[in-house]
């Protein structure tokens, strides 16, 4: 009898305890009534919103709003992109440049009877702004030394820039013409350099209307014309848009920029990464007494399949930052480019074929392989720039769960992501607010859209794992922003 009662009272407590957990969401906390003041809102209701928050302990969801709704994810996509970077590449991976030779050393006239190479191995940070080992070019200055140290002083044939690795198709197909070739939308290339971006220095009017001029652009990149249309106006931010396709010259730029500004700068996506890389290293050369007989070229110029077969040898191997680092500085800056290589990494280490419609594939039916509902995903580049991404905010939280339960690489990830009013893109997020220094998550925003998603300890001491998606809504983008806040906030104010 005694054992029965005590049956019943276990039954009864597992009941209560499953009851509880299930009605938490429903409760009225301080998520609760936030999101459903964003759902009254009237700025919101031409939007599509999806907000999903659990306690990453228990999996007990707190608060949710349509969380099924496939939305753009804008850069909150880096999520997915860096998580499984780390799981699929490690967090030790480092891409390889290698610089080679074909042919043979005439050592009694000190000539390289061939061709030298730059074989890209992916590297997204091959002079790259973002660290103190790449920033000023040093890689240059090394393989000059290494082709010295072959006591060469001639070479008949061409500095040719291999990009193979990749595909020629540097663009996703879906992203926008608005994009592509501004900074922000410069595609991944096998043999990237310099992130794949050029700097245009511009002088403004001090009167409204006024003509702009380019003093310089930096790197020098041959070949390239910039039809400027921009004007001055009385703004505070960067408002043009260079209009151009990847191996084309011919750049046109429109739009404005501030009055009044002296050696401002405009960034856009270089035309062929491959061949500035092998025109740099030729002008290097050059300046090392080294002579080149043929201009550079790539591979893809040279349309050459004989090439291939011919034996190359190494002479040098230039080291990526490890992806860990990378992986920091794709997130805290969010950087579009970085993220594009990830993702065609990823796609070609799980056997896929090395372009981005292949890599979208791969990326998708890996988290499928963890476990995760992919109904309604739709992942079309690495960074979240297409209109084309679709991604709910359970499936963001679903990732966000899995690397803190499962991956060995979660303290990587988590280092990795802003901290509000503090780090990164979140620096004047929830600024001066009880939620300062109290969420680490990615934002995302593109033309309409505003996403976070992430982690954050509630006041009750819950570890909450989040992701709020809007699209389409109708106030500006800094409303927008206040009204994520408020979440955050709430997020952090629970006391259940």
């Amino acid at each position: 009898m005694k054992f029965k009662t005590f049956l019943f009272f276990v039954l009864l407590l597992s009941i209560t305890s499953l009851t509880n957990a299930q009605s938490l969401k429903n409760k009225d906390h301080s998520v609760t009534q936030a999101v459903k003041k964003l759902e009254s809102d009237s700025d919101l209701k031409n939007a599509g919103i999806s907000f999903y928050a659990i306690d990453v302990a228990t999996g007990e969801v707190i608060a949710e709003l349509n969380p099924d709704l496939c939305l753009k994810p804008a850069s909150t996509m880096k999520v997915i992109t860096s998580a499984a970077a780390l799981e699929v590449l490690g967090s030790n991976y480092r891409f390889e440049t290698t610089v080679q030779y074909d042919g043979y050393i005439d050592t009694a006239t000190h000539t390289l009877h061939g061709n030298l190479y730059i074989k890209g191995g992916g590297d997204p940070t091959l002079g790259s702004k973002y660290y103190q080992s790449t920033k000023y070019h040093q890689f240059l200055d090394d393989w000059a030394k290494a082709v010295k140290d072959l006591n060469i002083d001639t070479i008949t044939g061409h500095i040719i820039g291999d990009a193979t690795i990749y595909s020629w198709d540097m663009v996703p197909p879906t992203w926008s013409w608005e994009d592509f070739g501004n900074y922000f939308g410069a595609g991944p290339c096998g043999l990237s350099i310099y992130d794949n971006f050029y700097t245009l220095h511009f002088n403004t009017s001090s009167s409204i209307g006024g003509k702009t001029t380019i003093t310089s652009i930096e790197p020098q990149i041959p070949g390239l014309t910039i039809d400027n249309q921009v004007v001055s106006a009385k703004i505070y931010d960067d408002q043009s848009y260079i209009f151009g396709t990847p191996y084309t010259y011919n750049r046109y730029i429109n739009g404005k920029l501030p009055l009044g500004k002296t050696d401002y700068e405009v960034k856009g996506a270089i035309p062929d990464p491959a061949f500035l890389a092998a025109h740099e290293l030729f002008v290097k050369l050059s300046e090392n007494g080294i002579v080149i007989l043929k201009e550079p070229t790539t591979i893809r110029l040279m349309k050459d399949i004989e090439i291939f077969k011919n034996k190359r040898t190494n002479i040098t191997v230039t080291y990526s930052p490890s992806l860990s680092d990378i992986i920091y500085t794709l997130n805290m800056n969010s950087v579009n480019l970085f993220a594009e290589h990830f993702l065609i990494e990823v796609g070609i280490k799980k056997g896929g074929v090395n372009e981005i419609k292949s890599a979208t594939n791969v990326m998708e039916n890996f988290w499928a392989t963890k476990g995760m509902d992919i109904n309604g995903l739709s992942i079309n580049d690495g960074s979240g720039l297409s209109h084309y991404n679709y991604v709910s905010a359970k499936q963001l939280v679903f990732i966000l769960r899995y690397m803190q339960k499962t991956s060995n690489n979660f303290e990587t990830f988590y280092k990795s992501l802003p901290v509000s009013g503090e780090s990164g893109t979140l620096k004047r997020v929830c600024k001066g607010t009880v939620a300062q220094g109290k969420v680490h998550a990615k934002s995302g925003s593109i033309r309409k859209v505003r996403c976070y998603a992430g982690y954050t300890i509630s006041n009750s001491g819950r570890e909450i794992a989040f992701a709020a998606l809007i699209n389409n809504y109708n106030c500006s983008s800094s409303e927008s922003i206040k009204k994520m806040e408020a979440i955050m906030i709430a997020l952090v104010n629970l006391d259940l």
